[in-house]
């Protein structure tokens, strides 16, 4: 089913981030919001993410099994590239993760441990372990924040490929990633989806 938000409120004392927010995200494609910095893009995902309460309103049909990647890639730095994986969902096989980590140009780095990784390979890390978690939505916050085009254009093949019927919400301030995706853009500002 496609998730429905109705006249979602939220504010931070006096600064109203959403003001009777109305969208549809439908079911089995790939959604993105787009929108200035401070408009309540990362707000909305964290209140569909079920991590912060919105003041008023509903939001309805939000699947209970969810992925994501955030700002931060919180990965568990001491532990592989491989292991990160691994524990997000232990019933993968290793040929799956060695892989999927083939697919976005870090077969070589399975076993390194992540603090040696560099910041655009920890983003990957971070996008395959949420691509491979069991979820039936996936939120994306920025994904390919530090990608190089070429790593960039990889990546989104590789989301392509991997997330087929899956149900993606995802924040960008770059239409060509929204583009190159197929994406349904939704324009965040004001408070409301425009």
């Amino acid at each position: 089913m496609d998730i429905i938000i109705k006249d979602l409120c939220k504010s931070y004392g006096e600064n109203k981030i959403l003001r009777n927010l109305n969208a549809v995200i439908e079911k089995g494609r790939i959604t993105c919001l787009m929108g200035p910095s401070g408009e309540g893009k990362t707000t909305l995902l964290n209140i569909l993410m079920g991590f912060e309460k919105a003041d008023s309103g509903s939001t309805e049909n939000i699947p209970h099994n969810k992925a994501a990647v955030f700002q931060e890639n919180r990965l568990c730095e001491s532990f592989s590239a491989f292991t990160n994986i691994k524990i997000a969902n232990d019933s993968l096989s290793d040929e799956t993760i060695k892989a999927h980590l083939e697919q976005v140009g870090l077969g070589d780095a399975a076993g390194q441990k992540v603090c040696t990784l560099s910041g655009g390979q920890k983003r990957r890390v971070a996008l395959v372990r949420a691509v491979l978690a069991e979820k039936d939505i996936l939120f994306l916050d920025e994904p390919f924040k530090g990608l190089d085009e070429d790593t960039k254009t990889a990546v989104t093949e590789y989301l392509l490929q991997n997330t087929a019927d899956t149900t993606v919400v995802m924040v960008t301030h770059d239409i060509d990633e929204a583009s190159s995706l197929g994406a349904k853009v939704m324009y965040l500002k004001d408070g409301q989806i425009l």
